[in-house]
């Protein structure tokens, strides 16, 4: 590094990307390789305006004021706009490869490549921000709010932003923002805009910029759960808890205008799987953050009123505690649970609330509570509990019919039939039968029978090498539709369906082998997405929608198959960059 020149201390809300400019400056060095090199220890980089990487080798060589990588991250990079929206591990991830030294996946991990959102590939600025750090700090700097997708309008003076049109470097080079407008030249980034869409892009900015200003990031991912409250409150909810999608996309295009959507990228196209619904419905892949903050304002009328008010925690069951529904209890009715699990339906997405008390008894029901009254609803018991137990063995002794046990306990007659007939067996036999365990009786073979003993374990190996050669042949066909390994798929094309579905017991080799091959449904689904991937080698860059649909999946698969579909595209992408290139440089992505 420059012993003459220190990294300069970053403005508010200054890019990385622009204090390294600003060094590259005064630095006075004629080639940005030169900069690189002082600056990260290496000059094969590509430096990276949103999602940079390096960021710990650059802490560590530029040590000032005590900035860790996670401050110039938080602060200086676009790392807080995208992170709330991504699920923890991917979060966790795109941290990661922002502070090591290949960002080459960044990108594809976000979602950005595959995204219909417009990156901007223009540096931005307000003519007025540009003023006023002239005369504030004696000169100008890239401000990271102006570089977000959705920011077109300065959230501060609400002037469009400019672009700029000369001099501009290449990829490798760095674009400075000179003191003198002279020196450079400019143009607004869109024209003619009206007034009310000056103000609905200004509105937009602001909460982009809140958003930016949050010291404790919020987890969005989910944003079905945290969503449902407001839209149930407004009316976008059934009673069985589906949403109403083509009333919401309606009042969504009425809100902002079709005009305005367009031209952010993200008017809902489509009927059945448009961004909105994707936003409402379970999580399965991460939505633009653009297009969530879109919906946030469109939900609570601003960023900042949605952290305020209280629905994030959403309470279907209202607040504790709740009443036991014991009837053998003497709390009965009288609210004391206060350990509540909630859980959703996977039929109805509806809150499943589970309820346990401490006299053993647990009950659960479908919500959310629509009145006082629904607390005292129950739908299924899951445990009867011991003081249960004990009335049903009180009034069995009576001598109580077992209709009239039901009515005072609360169930139906045949529960009280199936635990009266265990309480008897159980009193009725002798202690010595108890404690005596079972005795194993084997069949006698008469002399005369022409019946041969089989050898289980000769044919109990034998198979298991025919097993698991079938199942490698499975796994190993590259140019055919992928198979899913299971038991009867196996057992026909071994011809031993009837045996290994029936034998098991007697075939322990052979069990344990196929045990070991055999998919869950989202094993097999990564399979084949990985296998649609390699018959898609041809194309870049992958379109997501048309992985899914040469890997033949349905609406509603699993998270991890997700994430694999978004390894695959990132995984292309980063081996068609590496193809293509002459020289392949350390990326500061």
């Amino acid at each position: 590094m420059n012993e003459s020149y220190a990294i300069p201390v970053p403005y508010p809300d200054e890019l990385l990307y622009s204090v390294i400019n600003r060094y590259h400056l005064r630095a006075n060095n004629t080639s940005p390789k030169w900069t690189y090199k002082e600056l990260f220890g290496t000059e094969n980089i590509i430096p990276t305006i949103d999602l940079p990487s390096h960021i710990e080798t650059f802490s560590r060589r530029n040590m000032l004021h005590g900035m860790t990588a996670d401050d110039w991250m938080k602060d200086h990079t676009c790392y807080p706009f995208y992170a709330p929206f991504l699920p923890k591990n991917r979060a966790n991830r795109l941290k990661q490869l922002m502070k090591g030294p290949d960002g080459s996946g960044i990108h594809a991990l976000v979602g950005i490549t595959a995204s219909t959102v417009d990156r901007n590939s223009d540096l931005r600025f307000c003519s007025q921000c540009y003023e006023k750090d002239i005369n504030q700090y004696g000169e100008p700097y890239w401000h990271r709010i102006h570089q977000l997708p959705g920011v077109w309008v300065c959230p501060v003076h609400r002037d469009v932003l400019h672009r700029m049109t000369y001099p501009v470097s290449d990829r490798y080079g760095l674009t400075v923002l000179s003191i003198s407008k002279k020196m450079f030249g400019s143009v607004p980034i869109v024209a003619n805009l009206s007034g009310k869409t000056i103000n609905q892009l200004s509105d937009i900015a602001r909460d982009i910029q809140a958003l930016m200003q949050t010291n404790d990031l919020p987890v969005l991912y989910e944003s079905r759960n945290i969503f449902l409250p407001r839209l149930r409150k407004q009316g976008y909810v059934t009673a069985g808890g589906r949403i109403r999608q083509q009333k919401l996309e309606e009042q969504f295009v009425i809100c902002y205008g079709r005009e305005l959507l367009e031209m952010l990228g993200s008017l809902p196209y489509g009927k059945d799987y448009t961004w909105l619904n994707l936003a409402t419905r379970s999580a399965r892949r991460a939505i633009h953050p653009l297009r969530q903050m879109l919906l946030i304002r469109f939900l609570y009328g601003s960023f900042n009123e949605f952290l305020e008010q209280s629905e994030v925690d959403d309470a279907p069951f209202g607040k504790g505690p709740w009443p036991c529904l014991n009837k053998a209890a003497e709390h009965y009715r009288t609210s004391i649970i206060t350990d509540l699990l909630i859980t959703r339906c996977t039929d109805t997405g509806r809150p499943v609330g589970t309820f346990t008390c401490e006299c053993g008894f647990a009950y659960s029901r479908r919500g959310p509570d629509q009145s006082e009254e629904d607390k005292y609803r129950r739908g299924r018991i899951k445990s009867f509990g011991p003081v249960w137990m004990d009335k049903l063995q009180v009034h069995l002794r009576e001598g109580i019919s077992y209709r009239s046990i039901a009515a005072l306990l609360g169930v139906d007659t045949n529960t009280v039939m199936k635990y009266a007939k265990d309480i008897v067996i159980t009193r009725n036999l002798e202690p010595a039968l108890l404690e005596s365990p079972r005795k194993s009786f084997k069949p006698v073979r008469s002399k005369g029978s022409k019946h041969t003993r089989v050898d289980w374990g000769k044919r109990d190996l034998e198979l298991s090498w025919i097993v698991e050669e079938t199942c490698r042949r499975i796994l190993s066909d590259r140019k055919n539709k992928p198979v899913r390994i299971t038991i009867s798929a196996i057992g026909r094309r071994v011809g031993k369906l009837s045996l290994l579905e029936k034998q098991k017991q007697k075939l322990p080799v052979t069990t344990k082998v196929l045990s070991d091959y055999l998919e869950s449904t989202s094993q097999f689904q990564i399979r084949r997405v990985r296998w649609a991937a390699e018959q898609l080698a041809g194309e870049w860059p992958i379109k997501r929608w048309k992985l899914v649909k040469k890997a033949g999946l349905r609406p509603g698969y699993a998270q991890e198959v997700s994430d694999e579909i978004d390894r695959c595209i990132g995984q292309r992408a980063s081996m068609n960059r590496i193809a293509s290139a002459e020289v392949t440089p350390l990326w500061l992505h």
